[in-house]
């Protein structure tokens, strides 16, 4: 009898029914992104930077800070990361077939401000 009803739902169509609140649905813009792990999980710090600024301006050789304001934190089990890549990249192909090949904003010697800080 358990057998039978393990073999139904087999059969059955699997689907998540995503619900989204309204403080959820406005969302929060971000444009760079950090990523790091732990052994069990990988976190994306999506952030908002500002104006680049000097950071001693009478040193010519100073570095350039770009302030970064984390506006998003988010933890993903690191057994679901192939599952967000693939999504990400079946989303993106779809987009280049609508729209075209998406250009970035900056030019090379600029920083990369969606690369990983590790």
């Amino acid at each position: 009898m358990a057998e039978e009803a393990d073999d139904e739902r087999e059969e059955r169509e699997v689907f998540f029914a995503w619900e989204i609140s309204p403080e959820v649905r406005i969302g929060v813009y971000a444009n760079a992104i950090n990523v790091w792990h732990s052994p069990y999980e990988f976190a994306l710090d999506w952030a908002l930077t500002e104006a680049p600024e000097v950071v001693d301006e009478d040193d010519p050789a100073s570095p350039i800070r770009i302030p970064a304001s984390v506006v998003a934190r988010l933890r993903i089990p690191a057994t679901l990361v192939f599952d967000v890549m693939r999504a990400l990249n079946k989303t993106l192909n779809r987009y280049d077939a609508i729209y075209g090949e998406i250009k970035r904003p900056f030019e090379e010697d600029e920083p990369d401000l969606f690369g990983d800080a590790a």
